[in-house]
């Protein structure tokens, strides 16, 4: 696992980047935390969550799903 501070990761995106896409394990710290830097693959669910709204957004606008509002979209939050 590769420890990189934010300055070091703006400086040099590619490079960490390209290993994180190869399977090396990055964190990155800021000010504002940590945060691991992984790719979004086909087999990720929050891909296939994308997906799955982006095809119920396309029904609602087709009239073929009931809308709702933002409160209500909150609400199942």
């Amino acid at each position: 696992m590769q420890v990189v501070s934010a300055r070091e990761f703006r400086s040099n995106q590619g490079k960490f980047l390209t290993a994180a896409r190869g399977g090396q394990s990055l964190l990155l710290t800021s000010r504002y935390g940590t945060f691991k830097i992984t790719p979004v693959t086909e087999d990720d669910t929050l891909t296939s969550r994308i997906c799955s709204g982006m095809k119920e957004a396309k029904m609602m606008r087709e009239g073929k799903l009931k809308g709702y509002s933002l409160e209500e979209a909150l609400n199942e939050l």
